[in-house]
Parts: C-alpha cells; sequence; structure tokens
C-alpha cells in the first residue's frame, strides 16, 4: 500500500485526504436525509453540518496535540505541520458547538444528535481505510493467517486499522436503525456512542500505541469515560420511557 493515490503534476494527493474528503460528503448527506425525515429544517442542519466539519477538524487536531503538550510547548509551529488527527476531540468538539447551534437556532439537541449516530460509524470506516492506506496505526506482530507486512512494520502484523473498520461496518445498521426510529431524544447517539467508545477500548489494546497513562493510552481512557456516562444515561432514560 501507498499513501499517495496520485499526482497533479508537483501535487501529491493522499488517500487520507480523499476518504476524509469522503466522510464530510457522506455526513452531509446523511444529516440532509435524517432531518428531512423527522421534519426539521434541512437548512439549519446544513449549515451546523459546515459548522461541524470546522469544528471537529480542529478538535481532532487539539486531541491529537494534547497528549503531547509538552513536546508542542517547545515546538509550536510543529502543531501545524507533524500529522495526527483524534476522533474522540472531534466527537466532543462537535457536540459542544452543536448544543450553542441548536439553542440559537430553537432546535432540540439530542433530537438533532441523533441524526449524528450514522455519521460516526461511517466516519470511521473512511478514517481507518485512510489509515491502513497510509501504513499506520497497525498492530502489534503475529502469525494470523491475515497478518499484513507495512512499510515501517519489519515483520507481519495486526491489521489493526481494518478491525475497526468491520466493527464499523457491523454497528453501522443498528445506528441507522436507531436513528430512524429514537424511541426517545439521544436514543440514537447515546447507544452508537456506547458501543463505538466499548469497541474503542478493546481494540486499542491491539494497535500502535501512544503514551501510556497507567495500564491505558488516553484514547482508552476517553473511551471509558464515554462509556461511563452513556451507560447509565441509556439505563435511566429507558425505564423512564417504559414507564410512560
Amino acid at each position: 500500500m501507498h499513501p499517495i493515490a496520485f499526482s497533479i503534476g508537483s501535487i501529491e494527493i493522499y488517500w487520507y485526504g480523499i476518504l476524509m474528503a469522503c466522510t464530510f460528503v457522506s455526513a452531509y448527506f446523511i444529516a440532509r436525509y435524517f432531518a428531512r425525515l423527522h421534519g426539521v429544517n434541512a437548512e439549519l442542519i446544513e449549515n451546523l453540518f459546515f459548522v461541524s466539519a470546522v469544528s471537529g477538524l480542529i478538535g481532532s487536531r487539539l486531541g491529537a496535540v494534547i497528549p503531547y503538550w509538552r513536546y508542542f510547548l517547545q515546538n509550536p509551529l510543529e502543531i501545524f505541520s507533524r500529522a495526527g488527527m483524534a476522533s474522540h476531540g472531534a466527537i466532543i468538539t462537535i457536540m459542544i458547538v452543536g448544543y450553542f447551534y441548536v439553542r440559537k437556532h430553537d432546535l432540540k439537541y439530542w433530537q438533532v444528535a441523533d441524526f449524528a449516530a450514522p455519521i460516526l460509524p461511517v466516519g470511521h470506516i473512511f478514517i481507518r481505510l485512510g489509515n491502513f492506506l497510509s501504513g499506520e496505526l497497525y498492530g502489534p506482530p503475529t502469525d494470523l493467517p491475515w497478518a499484513m507486512e507495512f512499510p515501517d512494520s519489519l515483520v507481519p502484523v495486526h491489521p489493526s486499522q481494518l478491525y475497526e473498520v468491520l466493527a464499523s461496518i457491523i454497528i453501522l445498521p443498528f445506528a441507522w436503525k436507531w436513528a430512524k426510529n429514537p424511541r426517545y431524544p439521544g436514543y440514537a447517539l447515546l447507544r452508537t456512542l456506547f458501543v463505538h467508545s466499548a469497541v474503542r477500548f478493546f481494540l486499542d489494546f491491539i494497535r500502535q500505541h501512544s503514551e501510556l497513562y497507567g495500564p491505558f493510552v488516553l484514547s482508552q481512557i476517553i473511551a471509558l469515560a464515554i462509556c461511563a456516562v452513556t451507560l447509565p444515561a441509556i439505563l435511566i432514560l429507558d425505564r423512564r420511557h417504559k414507564l410512560q
């Protein structure tokens, strides 16, 4: 595999960039579809999409920089030059910015948040395929039949990027169903966040590790925190709406 898809003169087009663009395009159409399905002003949702796209890019970059803040404090210019994105940073930033947007336009936050449930696994599929084609975020050495060699791996390793792609493909139809017929506002997003974070926690044991905080990397700690918030919320809300 090679990270560069093709070149136009001296300009090199990377697979990661192409697949990132696929994420934004698919997110736009998914958000618009669910807005129309649930009778929400599509124009407001389209505007929210563009706001979320910008804030998500900023948040994902911050999520990759913050764990190494000491290094970037000494090398501030590399904040803009070194590669790296963090999906949890994007998710958190989009949820915060989205809150202020929907409040300003008198929309229902959790109803709109449910539209994003299918976007999460779709985006993860494209991004992890980009990581795979870029030869990054692979797992530890293994002799399993599906082990793969990457340019920098030296030996056959777990293609952990493809494990995450497969997990997201499995999650997607559930997220779509939950978003299409949510039992209450937040029903789809809370479930998708919980399942996605639980899977992410376990799969992060078999991928390239960043700095450890005790036995876990930062992304695992964030995934556990999301699970600790979403699971009780799901149980409480499910019980409350069953009693109504």
